[in-house]
């Protein structure tokens, strides 16, 4: 029997994909989900994602967490690039770089998504690296592929502009989903966010030695 493969992914917006850094509560762990901006509002009829979709779920987050932070005014009224999308379980992603490992994902191979989120209050870190989400792979189809009655589950094929080369990952929805409360895997050692020294024992080393942490990375095959 093959082993399964995962690939551990940072996605989410942080300073380098829309200036800002999503909040968390380093007391319970509760964070907020926010996509990366979308580099072109060209949607196809209907299909349009923004921030402003999300306003009501971040005022909620902030009320849960009785936290008075602002709406950041730079992503006010743009658009969205929602992916991962939870709703419809799927994700997309280029057929360059990492996408090629997409590429390469079988059914029950897995993804495991990890952002950098700002804690809302004092803690030990001035960042949180954790894990806020699984995918378990159903298939894995080129977005030339992908059928006009799927074409709204995932930014990649939301939009007019379309790349067909580029990868979308379709997840078992029973199998896959946001967690409820993000898990920490992230410490500030040796000058970097790597990943704690802990989960690497029990991981192995990813793509890059001493499990750092600060840009998109491959996890080993598990």
């Amino acid at each position: 029997m093959n082993a399964r493969k995962g690939l551990l992914m940072r996605v989410g917006i942080d300073q380098t994909y829309g200036e800002y850094n999503a909040p968390i509560n380093p007391n319970t762990n509760d964070y907020m989900y926010l996509p990366i901006p979308q580099g072109s509002d060209d949607f196809k009829s209907g299909m349009r994602t923004s921030y402003d979709d999300l306003l009501p779920y971040f005022e909620s987050w902030c009320q849960r967490n009785a936290t008075a932070i602002d709406f950041p005014q730079n992503l006010a009224q743009i658009s969205c690039h929602l992916d991962p999308d939870f709703d419809f379980s799927t994700y997309g992603d280029q057929a360059t770089g990492r996408g090629l490992r997409v590429g390469d994902l079988k059914e029950g191979d897995f993804l495991a998504f990890f952002a950098s989120f700002k804690p809302i209050s004092k803690c030990e870190h001035r960042l949180i690296y954790a894990l806020y989400g699984i995918m378990v792979v159903d298939k894995v189809i080129r977005v030339a592929d992908v059928p006009d009655t799927e074409l709204h589950k995932n930014a990649h094929t939301r939009v007019n502009n379309i790349n067909k080369d580029h990868w979308v990952v379709f997840a078992n929805p029973s199998l896959s989903g946001r967690f409820t409360s993000a898990i920490p895997i992230g410490e500030f050692r040796d000058r970097s966010y790597r990943v704690k020294k802990e989960i690497l024992d029990e991981w192995g080393d990813i793509s890059v030695k001493n499990g750092f942490i600060q840009r998109k990375r491959l996890s080993p095959l598990v």
